[in-house]
């Protein structure tokens, strides 16, 4: 999903593969709809959070919090006037022929619904706990009666071990 949200790759690596139209077209659509998904996951979890962000706010209070940063104000502003349908939004990216760099194109990006999937996506993690987590689990398997092990078998046997969940 990642790779065809970068607008230098889009669909353009599939070439590549060589694979058989059909197969070729069978994985477009499998991963639009996975665009998909995630963005009407997202949109219904941010209507949730706004309801109860509604609910819980006392109607006396209009003033708005100051921010400390300020250079978000005008995404947030322009989401609220501009909604799109992410299937609409999906084939006029895709369907766009520009290819710049990925942070030139979505910073002046008006395709709102893509945008914060992308933003969510590609977010850094401030935290070094997954891979504290891997180191983990590699030390659990490389222990003293597996010495013997090969190198590609360890690194197949943590890639499964941190992957689990999704398997």
């Amino acid at each position: 999903m990642a790779t065809i949200l970068d607008p230098s790759f889009k669909f353009y690596w599939l070439r590549d593969l060589n694979l058989h139209i059909n197969n070729e077209n069978r994985l477009k659509q499998n991963i639009i709809q996975l665009i998909v998904d995630e963005i009407s996951q997202d949109s219904s979890l941010a209507s949730s959070r706004a309801t109860s962000e509604a609910a819980s706010v006392p109607l006396t209070t209009s003033k708005r919090k100051k921010k400390l940063f300020v250079y978000n104000e005008y995404d947030e502003k322009s989401n609220d006037t501009m909604v799109s349908d992410p299937v609409t939004e999906i084939d006029s990216y895709l369907n766009d022929p520009i290819r710049t760099r990925f942070s030139d194109y979505w910073s002046t990006s008006r395709l709102t619904s893509l945008k914060k999937l992308v933003k969510r996506i590609f977010s850094v993690q401030a935290s070094s706990a997954p891979v504290e987590r891997v180191f983990s689990h590699a030390g659990l398997i490389l222990s003293s009666r597996r010495t013997n092990m090969s190198e590609q078998l360890f690194k197949d046997l943590v890639f499964l071990k941190v992957n689990q969940s999704l398997l």
